[in-house]
């Protein structure tokens, strides 16, 4: 047999009381519901197991979610998802005990199976019921180990300091020992703390089950494989330390296996896998061992399982009836009862699905001390608002009381002032924990300049503030923004824009002004104009005409910053200006200017000419090739061949090409020249053409 034990540890031991154990989810699908006091069954169940289950509830008894130890379904009954492959087993047990100190936060420990080769030791994973959107999800603490000889027995003890957790077991060799591992808000303690009980658990023997009494200071323990033993184990929960050990009962025929106390601890019941037969002991007599009573009897071959009292006080049994499992339980209806009288009933719920000796056991938080009130620092509240003041501890049981007299586990001020809050739960100690609430009443404001222009517009921004702020929020309205309290800002396209200013105080209060300012961004005209002819004779009229966007009402055209005209259109003959290049300067009816230059290009014809062809026969006669440049125009004058090699280059047209290459005569034939231009200094063009050496 495999039985492997869950713990789900989570943040407070409120959402734990009797309605967190309301929906018990075991076997193949069966549910049953405990919220009317009697058990109901319900279907929808997509658990599957033997024995490992464990349901957990919230404090109005809504599923939240349960495991079979290997896959761990949510409220909606999907597996979570990172809830698989954890180190389960289906024939195994399951516990949901809430984590100290984390809310929504809960850790799933367990034991590995005693047959398992090899053994995964004790592990433990961790669930956070805030991700997957509210579903929970098993976070990245997944399979991790504890210990790698823990036996299977495992339960859960309430710390004496009102707050943590003892997570039990019992180790096997080399390691066999009782051990506790102590859980807090920081998380699971490594390294546990150890109490040799005087007995060598080997590897072939480890099943078993451990419960806690009432008050967390006595655990039962069974051994079915080391002579059928039920111990009775001290417990100290301010150490962890098991400060004895007693023996109630041996048999190795009778294989003692599931257990429970009553809600009181007055009562404890075993159930024997080998008869199938459930006893009763009276904690209270002086002779415990003696107070062995027989209660029930399978009546049909099998065994009895695991006992589990639910939160109507009633324990119920399950069984493994052979060959196939049952689909009943039996009931235990009056625990605290003596002998035959406490009601046991064989056949006590009956369902369609089959189950197999497990049952979902469940952490009894009712010993659980509380938390310590933590209303956190000294705070400010900021001008206007209310705070909620949350001691931060589970409400359940507990009894408050407020600086203002008040009662409600929460307290809402709009107010400076101290406040306290006093905290007990049962008889625990009284704890309590102060504020102190200042009242933020910063301001701020802020002014800009420029609200209306062309673009691109710079505007100037100034914020001022009457206490300390630790950022600046200026927004532009186009998506941009500022954080510092003065500076410039430029919008560079047209439009209107709403400036507001927001900043954070030292006390992280959120402070707004008004809208500063409503800007006016002016789109800029674009200048745009065009020559006539596009490629001019130096000598003849030019017509430049504007072709500029946006509504203009002025123009200026200069050439070589020398007025030419104040029209829209006009000509001028490009022989007369000092440089080739002309700017127009435009503006529009709301102020806004932009200006272009361009440069005016030249038909090549007119600036030089090129003829076809030479014979370079030393003749006198057309010997040399050369352009005649008529306005001094050409910078580069190059000759190439047909294979495109450079042949003969010069800056001007002083000098012409003699028809030879490197010293020597050059094939006759058709060459390509390149003529670059540059009229006033720019360069406007470069003109190419072919040439016939003739020989």
């Amino acid at each position: 047999m495999k039985i492997l034990l869950f713990l789900l540890l989570g943040v407070t031991s409120a959402a734990f009381g009797q309605n967190a154990h309301m929906n018990w989810h075991f076997g193949d699908g069966v549910g049953l519901n405990f919220t009317t006091g009697n058990p109901v069954p319900f279907s929808g169940s997509m658990l599957n197991t033997q024995e490992a289950c464990a349901s957990v509830s919230d404090n109005n008894g809504n599923v939240l979610f349960y495991t079979n130890g290997n896959v761990i379904w949510n409220k909606n009954n999907s597996p979570m998802p990172n809830g698989s492959g954890l180190l389960g087993n289906i024939s195994a047990q399951c516990i949901a005990i809430p984590r100290p100190g984390n809310p929504g936060k809960y850790y799933v420990v367990a034991t590995d199976a005693m047959f398992s080769d090899p053994s995964n030791g004790l592990t433990y994973s961790e669930v956070d019921l805030s991700l997957d959107n509210g579903n929970g999800d098993v976070t990245s603490l997944k399979n991790i180990s504890l210990s790698a000889s823990g036996g299977e027995w495992l339960t859960a003890v309430p710390h004496a300091n009102c707050t943590d957790t003892w997570i039990i077991t019992h180790g096997n060799s080399p390691n066999s020992v009782f051990m506790a591992f102590h859980v807090s808000s920081a998380g699971i303690s490594p390294t546990p703390v150890t109490t040799n009980l005087g007995y060598t658990v080997v590897s072939n023997a480890t099943v078993g089950i451990m419960k806690p009494n009432g008050t967390g200071t006595l655990i039962a323990m069974t051994r079915p494989f080391m002579e059928g033993a039920i111990d009775l184990i001290t417990f100290d929960p301010a150490t962890g330390i098991a400060t004895g050990s007693s023996n109630l009962h041996t048999n190795a025929g009778n294989m003692s296996y599931g257990l429970e106390f009553s809600r009181s601890g007055n009562k404890l019941y075993v159930g024997e896998f080998s008869i199938g037969k459930l006893f009763q002991y009276d904690m209270t007599a002086a002779n415990i061992a003696a107070s062995r009573t027989e209660i029930g009897d399978l009546s049909v071959p099998g065994e009895a399982g695991q006992l589990q009292i639910a939160p109507n006080d009633k324990i119920y049994v399950n069984y493994n009836v052979f060959p196939a499992g049952a689909n009943f339980i039996g009931a235990i209806n009056n625990p605290e009862i003596a002998g035959t009288g406490c009601g046991f009933v064989q056949n006590a719920v009956s369902f369609g699905p089959i189950t197999i000796n497990g049952l979902p056991w469940h952490y009894n938080p009712v010993t659980q001390n509380p938390d310590t009130p933590d209303l956190g620092p000294d705070t400010v509240l900021c001008a206007g608002s209310a705070m909620e003041l949350n001691p931060q501890v589970p409400a359940g049981n507990a009894t408050f009381l407020w600086s203002d007299g008040s009662t409600n586990p929460t307290l809402t001020t709009q107010q400076s002032g101290i406040y306290w809050v006093s905290y007990q739960v049962g008889s625990c100690t009284e704890r309590r924990d102060t504020l102190s609430v200042i009242m933020d009443t910063t301001s701020i404001s802020g002014s800009v300049t420029e609200i209306s222009g062309c673009a691109p517009l710079t505007v100037s921004l100034d914020a001022d503030a009457t206490g300390n702020i630790s950022e600046w929020h200026w927004d532009f309205g186009n998506g941009s923004f500022l954080h510092t309290p003065d500076g410039n800002f430029t919008y560079n396209t047209a439009g209107t824009y709403s400036i507001l200013l927001s900043a954070t105080s030292s006390s992280n209060c959120l402070l707004w002004d008004s809208v500063v300012a409503e800007i006016t961004v002016f789109p800029k005209p674009v200048a745009r104009f065009s020559f006539t002819p596009a490629l001019a004779d130096p000598n003849q009229p030019v017509t430049l005409t504007d072709h500029s966007m946006g509504e203009i009402n002025s123009w200026l055209w200069l050439n070589a910053h020398n007025h030419l005209s104040s029209f829209s259109e006009f000509s001028l003959i490009p022989s007369q200006l000092l440089s080739s290049e002309i700017t127009l300067v435009v503006t529009d009816t709301n102020g806004c200017a932009d200006t272009i230059s361009q440069t005016i290009s030249y038909l090549p014809q007119e600036l030089f000419f090129v003829p076809n062809a030479f014979t370079p026969e030393s003749d006198g006669i057309n010997d040399s090739f050369n352009a005649v440049d008529f306005f001094g125009c050409v910078t580069h004058f190059a000759i190439y061949n047909r294979w495109g090699e450079e042949v003969w280059k010069q800056p001007s047209t002083k000098e012409g090409w003699d028809g030879t290459f490197h010293g020597t005569d050059a094939e006759p034939g058709i060459y390509t020249w390149l003529i670059t231009t540059s009229v006033n200094g720019i360069a406007s063009a470069q003109h190419q053409g072919h040439v016939v050496l003739v020989r």
